[in-house]
């Protein structure tokens, strides 16, 4: 196999066009149209899936992403408690994650009903975690605090 870019290419500059003029003359497009009626049918018949999915699957899936939803924002807000030393574009960034999961772990949970998710603490209101809190100790250098969503300027 030292060669095999050596027959691929041989394939593709000679066989190819070769092959096309063939399939392109009428008396041979005639023996292979229904052939390739049938493979174009069974293609088609693989990639179109015209069955709904169970409501139990998608019920499933959505408690689910609520867990996963919830374990991640239990996450976030682990890191919120204990970001002092970030800098202030992780501290930004992770506020944004805690606010964006709060919204979609809010919106799972209107999804699912109530007999479907397990006994967890429901996410907490957006005001929860203090936006841009830090306080620098005096005598250390202060990190820069940027203003930046609804409360500050868009950046």
């Amino acid at each position: 196999m030292q060669h095999a870019g050596d027959a691929v290419t041989f394939v593709v500059v000679l066989c190819l066009p070769v092959a096309v003029w063939l399939i392109s003359r009428p008396w041979a497009w005639e023996r292979i149209r229904p052939y390739a009626r049938r493979f174009g049918l069974r293609i088609w018949g693989q990639l179109v899936v015209d069955e709904e999915p169970d409501p139990a699957t998608l019920q499933r899936w959505a408690v689910e992403r609520l867990g996963r939803l919830r374990t991640d924002l239990e996450r976030v807000r682990r890191l919120l408690l204990d970001d002092e030393w970030m800098s202030a574009t992780r501290q930004v960034g992770n506020r944004l994650a805690y606010e964006r999961l709060v919204v979609d772990v809010r919106r799972a949970e209107a999804q699912v009903p109530a007999a479907l998710v397990p006994d967890v603490a429901a996410a907490p209101t957006p005001v929860a975690a203090p936006r841009f809190a830090f306080v620098a100790p005096s005598g250390q250098p202060s990190v820069e605090v940027i203003e930046f969503g609804p409360a500050g300027r868009w950046l």
